[in-house]
């Protein structure tokens, strides 16, 4: 009933399967490298230094401003500390978080914020220093020597793609890089790709520049993008094991077992009846 072409035919396809499964696991393998960050640590001599530059305002940020007076008496100073309930006036104002007197500024397309008494006052294109500095000149004809203090409300960055935690991640002490961005988000998941991280960057003057970091490279610490601005997005890609997978039918993988015992009972089948004759 058997033949020994048929016996062949069987024993192929069995090692055919088996072939197809030690092929996925070893492509798995030979990909670990790729989860390890910073591979040339030990080869790279000479120091990394991170490239710090004070944030730039942009429109649609949001300021917290708070004004105090070198004296005792801050009656004065008290003009120029708006307070609202929640939601926004007319003057571009939200509240900070419910049951909180302090407010923010939004800035507005124009790079404005409505500051009470002074009216307009620029913002973007400012660091907060220079910022400071302006907002102090116009309140030298109403306050002596005034104290001004801003402060950043939406120090936000999103992290999207191949993270444990992806979304909106807050910095409130304003400072954030790319592994700070990571962490946060739970770090990458192993079917990410840690040599292309996509940063996507929005400028003042409206215009999208996009930047690549490879975190296996610890010379990215000297990256002029490795600190992170307010807004910017992060992207981790897939790996080409994930994409390649999303591109298969999942079936292969969940059917296989099935198929090799099915293969194994045809092949001890065969040699039951080759015994028998």
């Amino acid at each position: 009933m058997y033949t020994t072409s048929s016996f062949k035919l069987v024993q192929l396809a069995v090692a055919a399967a088996l072939l197809f499964m030690l092929a996925s696991c070893g492509v798995a393998k030979r990909n670990y490298r790729e989860m390890i960050y910073f591979q040339n640590a030990k080869q790279v001599n000479t120091p990394v230094r991170l490239q710090l530059k004070p944030t730039v305002i942009q429109k649609y940020d949001q300021l917290m401003i708070q004004v105090y007076a070198q004296s005792i008496n801050q009656e004065q100073a008290l003009l120029f500390n708006m307070t609202s309930g929640i939601g926004q006036n007319q003057n571009g104002v939200v509240n900070v978080q419910q049951g909180n007197t302090l407010a923010g500024y939004i800035v507005d397309y124009e790079g404005n914020i409505d500051f009470p008494i002074i009216g307009k006052v620029k913002a973007m294109g400012y660091t907060k220093s220079e910022f400071i500095d302006t907002l102090k000149n116009h309140l030298k004809a109403y306050i002596k020597d005034p104290i001004v203090v801003v402060r950043y409300l939406n120090y936000n960055i999103t992290v999207l793609g191949e993270v444990n935690s992806p979304g909106l991640k807050s910095f409130p002490n304003e400072k954030a890089t790319v592994l700070d961005a990571i962490s946060a988000a739970g770090d990458i998941k192993d079917a990410g790709l840690r040599k292309s991280i996509l940063l996507i960057r929005t400028m003042p003057d409206g215009t999208i520049q996009q930047h690549e970091i490879d975190l296996t490279n610890i010379e990215c610490y000297n990256s002029p993008y490795f600190q992170l601005q307010p807004n910017d997005v992060l992207y981790v890609p897939s790996n080409k094991i994930r994409l390649r997978n999303a591109n298969q039918d999942p079936t292969i993988y969940r059917d296989l077992p099935l198929a090799l015992s099915f293969l194994s009972y045809l092949l001890l089948l065969n040699n039951v009846f080759r015994f028998i004759n």
